[in-house]
C-alpha cells in the first residue's frame, strides 16, 4: 500500500538519515545493564502470531481503556477504529487535522486513567499546517467521537524535517503523561535538539493534564526556569518510536531506532525527578557515534539490550508481558524491527533472545492492551494477537 511503503521511512529513513555523518572513532562502550528478577531463567518459549483482524490502513497504533477487551485501532491517516467482540467499527476521524506523509500521521493514542467516568481520548499526531507535533484529546461516548470535543494539550514545533516525529502517549500509574518525541529529523541529530535543554524534541516529556488548563508542570520534572524546558522529564532520544510502562518494574521501556548501525531497547524507572539522558548524539547504542557531542547533564542510561544492522533496521519497541493468556511469557519483554520480526527476552537476560517469529514484513507497532495481552499491527493492514505456549 502506497502509505505503507512512504511509513517504512518511519524507520527505514531513520535509520539512514538524510545528512552524511563523519565515521565514528574507534568504540567507546559504556556499560549499566540493569539487573531484574527472572522468571523463566531463560527458557526458550513457542510463540506465535494469532491474527485478530486485518483491512486496516497503516495501523500504528493500539490502546484499550482499563477494564476493557476492545482494541482502538489508530490509522495513520487519521482514522480511527475499534476491534471488538461484534467486529470492526468506526470510532471516528481527525484526518483533516493530519498531515499524512512518510513519517507524519496520526502516532498514538492513550486513554485517561479515569476515562469511565471522563471519556477522554489523547492524541499525538503531525499538524496537517505545519507539521508541527500536537498532542490533543477528544472525547467517546458509545465508541464514538463526540462532535465538538476536540481541544488541543501541547504543541511542538517540528517543522526542520519530516522524520523522527517519535510519538507515544503513555499515562503512570498517578496519572502523569509521558510523551516520547524525536530529535526533529534530518541526520546525526544535525539540528542539535537531543542534548538541547530549551527544545522538546529528542526527549522524554512528563506532564499533568487532570486539570482544566491544557497542562501543568508537574512537581519533580527536573529542569524549569534557566534550566530548561518544565516538561522535560529526559534527554539524548533519536527517534523513541515507542514506549510502554511496566507496572512491576516501575519502569518505561522504550525502543529508539538508531541511525546506520545500531537500535536499542532502554529501561528507566519513573519513580524520582532526576534528570536522566540516554546519550544521543553521542553515542548510538554502546558506542560512539559523535566525539564532538557533548552531553549535557543527567544521569546517563545504557541500553539494557542492543542489535546491529543487518540483523534489523529500525526497532519496534514493545513491552513487558503482565497478561494471563500466555503464563509461560510473563516476565519477557517483547519487541520487534520494521523488517518484520518479532522477538523477546526474560528480563533477567536481556542480552539472550527467548524466541523470535517472523509473521509478515513491516512490522508498524507493538502494543499492550489494558489486560496485559500484546498485540502487533503490520503494514499489510493486520493485527495478530501474541501467544506463548
Amino acid at each position: 500500500m502506497r502509505i505503507i511503503t512512504t511509513l517504512t521511512a518511519i524507520l527505514a529513513l531513520s535509520t539512514s538519515g538524510v545528512v552524511a555523518t563523519a565515521a565514528a572513532p574507534a568504540p567507546e562502550l559504556r556499560s549499566g545493564a540493569a539487573a531484574y528478577p527472572s522468571s523463566l531463567g531463560g527458557v526458550a518459549l513457542t510463540v506465535t502470531a494469532e491474527p485478530v483482524v486485518d483491512g486496516l490502513s497503516s495501523p500504528v497504533d493500539i490502546a484499550s481503556p482499563t477494564g476493557s477487551t476492545d482494541l482502538y485501532i489508530a490509522e495513520q491517516c487519521g482514522r480511527i477504529r475499534v476491534f471488538d467482540d461484534t467486529g470492526l467499527h468506526r470510532v471516528g476521524s481527525i484526518a483533516a487535522r493530519v498531515r499524512c506523509d512518510g513519517e507524519q500521521g496520526l502516532l498514538s493514542l492513550a486513554f485517561h486513567p479515569n476515562f469511565a467516568k471522563n471519556g477522554r481520548l489523547l492524541l499525538y499526531f503531525s499538524r496537517a499546517d505545519t507539521g508541527d507535533i500536537q498532542v490533543a484529546q477528544v472525547r467517546l461516548e458509545n465508541r464514538r467521537i463526540v462532535a465538538g470535543s476536540y481541544r488541543e494539550i501541547l504543541r511542538i514545533r517540528h517543522r526542520q524535517a519530516g522524520n523522527h516525529n517519535g510519538g507515544r502517549l503513555v499515562f503512570d500509574g498517578h496519572g502523569l503523561l509521558f510523551i516520547s518525541v524525536g530529535d526533529g529529523g534530518g541526520g546525526g541529530n544535525v539540528f542539535g535538539h537531543a542534548q538541547d535543554h530549551h527544545s522538546l524534541l529528542g526527549k522524554i516529556l512528563r506532564i499533568d493534564v487532570n486539570h482544566e488548563r491544557p497542562y501543568s508542570i508537574p512537581a519533580g520534572n527536573p529542569l524549569g526556569g534557566s534550566k530548561g524546558r518544565g516538561e522535560v522529564w529526559a534527554i539524548g532520544l533519536r527517534n523513541p518510536w515507542r514506549m510502554t510502562l511496566d507496572p512491576v518494574t516501575h519502569s518505561l521501556w522504550i525502543g529508539d531506532v538508531g541511525q546506520d548501525a545500531v537500535e536499542e531497547v532502554d529501561q528507566v524507572r519513573v519513580g524520582d525527578g532526576r534528570l536522566r539522558n540516554f546519550g544521543w548524539s553521542r553515542f548510538e547504542g554502546n558506542t560512539v557515534f559523535d566525539a564532538s557531542e557533548r552531553l549535557r547533564g543527567g544521569r546517563l542510561i545504557a541500553p539494557v539490550h542492543t542489535y546491529r544492522h543487518p540483523e534489523g533496521e529500525s526497532v519496534i519497541g514493545g513491552a513487558v508481558y503482565r497478561g494471563t493468556l500466555s503464563p509461560t511469557l510473563k516476565g519477557h519483554y517483547v519487541y520487534g524491527d520494521l523488517n518484520g520480526w518479532i522477538s523477546g527476552f526474560d528480563l533477567a537476560t536481556p542480552g539472550t533472545k527467548a524466541f523470535t517469529i517472523t509473521p509478515e514484513s513491516e512490522l508498524l507497532t507493538l502494543a499492550k492492551a489494558a489486560n496485559g495481552e500484546l498485540y502487533a499491527g503490520y503494514a499489510s493492514g493486520a493485527i495478530y494477537h501474541l501467544v506463548a505456549s
